[in-house]
């Protein structure tokens, strides 16, 4: 059960409630770019043992771990995407590895240290930032790690557009600044940020748009490769990209 709930969570659990409801829209990320093509990489090395899904959605991840064999727990706050991915898992045959809980991250029911691993996919930056950390920390085993993808909000065009689109987000949701950044360094010293997506979020957007041209494609895949090349080139401007993949150690 989520229990008491602060407005922010509350605004949270009803706009995705609303927008879950309809059984035929599904949460899953349509990512194209490299920074999920490395976010799938890292899963496909996590410790062996018990996995938490921090806000799983329909279950896209959970079920994609319970299907390489790890025991995962699912939880997030909206019932109607719990819901779903109960059905999703049980549809596909593996709810004895994977158990889903309705449940707001900032306030994890579950023991100190239980965890050996904490994935999320575009999920911290709807939450009190400091306080789902917090719980992160204090449910992962000593050594255990976290790894996140979320959407970064350092860079103008970004803030700009954001600030054009609010319908295209829930009212409560911030993506990382520095704030949020200084925050996982201070609580995981440890911390390993990826950034992603700095010219590529013009193929990218492009791609939303128009899905079906391969010309797009090819265009992101050049992108892409700039992106990487800029980025190792000059560290420092990865904190105006689109896409930041956090790696934490518990120390």
């Amino acid at each position: 059960m989520v229990g008491d709930l602060g407005n922010r969570q509350q605004i949270e659990r009803d706009y995705h409630n609303r927008k879950y409801k309809d059984d035929n829209i599904s949460s899953s990320p349509g990512f194209v770019n490299a920074a999920y093509i490395f976010y799938q990489r890292t899963i496909d090395q996590l410790p062996c043992g018990r996995i938490l899904d921090f806000g799983c959605g329909d279950g896209w991840v959970s079920i994609n771990l319970a299907k390489l064999g790890y025991d995962v727990f699912g939880i997030d706050i909206s019932i109607e995407l719990i819901n779903k991915a109960r059905k999703w898992a049980k549809d596909i045959g593996v709810s004895g590895n994977v158990h889903f809980e309705e449940m707001a991250g900032e306030h994890l029911l579950f023991q100190d240290d239980f965890f050996d691993a904490v994935v999320g996919s575009a999920v911290l930056h709807h939450t009190d930032f400091e306080m789902a950390l917090n719980s992160i920390y204090r449910v992962l085993k000593p050594g255990g790690i976290g790894l996140f993808i979320e959407p970064m909000n350092q860079n103008i065009f970004l803030k700009t557009w954001r600030a054009m689109t609010p319908w295209r987000r829930s009212p409560a949701e911030r993506a990382l600044t520095m704030e949020e950044i200084n925050m996982i360094k201070k609580k995981f010293p440890l911390a390993r940020l990826n950034y992603f997506v700095f010219f590529s979020i013009l193929s990218i957007g492009l791609m939303t748009m128009f899905p079906n041209i391969h010309l797009m494609r090819s265009i992101n895949k050049w992108l892409e490769k700039c992106d990487e090349c800029l980025i190792k080139r000059f560290p420092k401007i990865g904190i105006y990209c689109a896409v930041v993949v956090v790696e934490l150690v518990k120390d």
